[in-house]
């Protein structure tokens, strides 16, 4: 079985999680404090405080996939030059 993956693409896709990941983080002070919302305070409150954590939540996941992408790409870097070298690349780095 053989896979074909651009590098260019996982990198980019690792940009754009990282991307977005820093957008949501950059949402956490646009968030309202000591809302009044009459006797519904508590729970516009508790809304708002479940939102803030979902949303670090998809931040952190966005982030630890990027990285993940990012081993991915320089996993399949490296399988590609091992794939391409010849026997005499392969003879000096075996030190031979």
């Amino acid at each position: 079985m053989s896979v074909d993956v651009e590098l260019g693409v996982l990198t980019s896709i690792a940009s754009d999680l990282n991307s977005g990941a820093d957008g949501l983080e950059g949402l956490a002070g646009g968030v309202p404090s000591g809302v009044d919302a009459g006797p519904m305070t508590a729970v516009i409150a508790g809304m708002l405080s479940q939102i803030v954590d979902s949303a670090g939540n998809v931040s952190a996941s966005m982030s630890g996939t990027a990285d993940a992408v990012e081993v991915c790409r320089r996993y399949y870097q490296r399988a590609d030059a091992d794939a391409e070298a010849g026997l005499d690349d392969i003879k000096k780095a075996m030190g031979k």
